[in-house]
C-alpha cells in the first residue's frame, strides 16, 4: 500500500485518540514537544516520498495495528489508547521510510511526547522523594550537617523539611529522558544502547535533583542569605538540569572521529 495513504488510514482510525489528545494538551506550549517529535519522525518518510524511495506499507501490518487499537479503545483508558496509536504511527512510518530510523528511540520519543507527565508524577512520585531525600541527607552530612531522614522528610534540628511532589524530579527527569530519546534517534541507537543511555539519564537525574535539593537547603536556611527568594529557588533548579544535561549530551552523544 502506498504509504501516504497507509498514513491517512492509520490518522483516520485513530482519530478518537487525537481527540483525547487534543482535550489533554491543556494551554500554552504543551504541545510543542509533540509537535517537534511528530516532525522528526515523519521527516525521514517525507524525505523518502520526495526522492521516490520510499517503500510500501504491509496490508498484514495495518490490519495487526488496527485491531490492536480496536481492542485497546474497547477497554483500554485513554492515555493507553494513544500510546498504541503511537506506537502504530511509528511502525507505519518507519516500514514507509525503508527501516530508515530505530525503533527504540523512536518509539521511546513519541511515547515521551504524549501528556504523560500527570501518570508519571502519580507513579514515581513517591519512590524519587524517598531516594532524593536519602541522598540529600548524605550530601548535607558531608558538608558538616546533621540531617536525619524521616520518611520523605529530613530531620535537622527538631524541624521536619518535607520533600513536597515538586522535590521529586519527575519534571527533570521527563526532560532528560526526551533529550536522550532525541540523541538516540539521531544517532540510530541501538535497543541495547538506546538502554543505557536511558540508564544514564535516570541516574545522573536523581543525582542532579539531590544536588539541587542540598543546594536549596543552604539557601532556603539562611547558609548563604544573598541568595534568598523565589529567584535563586528557580536558579539552583535550572542550573541543577543544565549540568545534569550537559554531563548526558558528552556521556550519550556520539563524538566525531578525527581524520588521519
Amino acid at each position: 500500500m502506498h504509504p501516504g495513504l497507509a498514513l491517512a488510514l492509520a490518522i483516520l482510525a485513530f482519530w478518537d485518540a487525537g481527540r483525547l489528545l487534543a482535550g489533554r494538551l491543556g494551554e500554552g506550549l504543551t504541545w510543542l514537544p509533540l509537535a517537534m517529535v511528530a516532525a522528526a519522525l515523519i521527516w525521514p518518510m517525507v524525505r523518502k516520498l520526495r526522492d521516490g524511495q520510499a517503500s510500501a506499507v504491509s496490508p498484514m501490518l495495518l490490519c495487526a495495528i488496527f485491531a490492536g487499537y480496536g481492542l485497546a479503545a474497547l477497554t483500554m483508558p485513554p492515555l493507553i489508547r494513544m500510546s498504541i496509536a503511537v506506537v502504530g504511527l511509528v511502525l507505519i512510518l518507519r516500514q514507509a521510510a525503508g527501516n530508515d530510523f530505530p525503533a527504540a528511540p523512536a518509539f521511546g520519543l513519541g511515547l515521551l511526547a504524549l501528556p504523560v507527565l500527570p501518570s508519571l508524577e502519580f507513579f514515581l512520585a513517591y519512590p524519587l522523594r524517598l531516594v532524593s531525600a536519602m541522598l540529600t541527607a548524605a550530601l548535607l552530612r558531608l558538608g558538616g550537617i546533621n540531617v536525619g531522614v524521616d520518611g520523605v522528610a529530613l530531620d535537622w534540628n527538631g524541624d521536619r523539611l518535607l520533600f513536597d511532589a515538586a522535590c521529586a524530579g519527575v519534571k527533570m527527569l521527563w526532560a532528560a529522558l526526551l533529550l536522550v530519546s532525541a540523541i538516540a534517534l539521531t544517532a540510530r541507537f541501538t535497543p541495547s544502547r538506546y538502554a543505557h543511555a536511558i540508564g544514564l539519564a535516570i541516574v545522573l537525574t536523581i543525582a542532579a535533583n539531590a544536588l539541587r535539593a542540598a543546594s536549596l537547603f543552604y539557601v532556603e536556611n539562611g547558609f548563604v542569605p544573598r541568595l534568598n527568594g523565589s529567584f535563586a529557588h528557580e536558579a539552583v533548579g535550572i542550573a541543577a538540569f543544565i549540568m545534569a544535561a550537559g554531563a548526558l549530551v558528552a556521556m550519550v552523544a556520539p563524538r566525531a572521529r578525527k581524520l588521519a
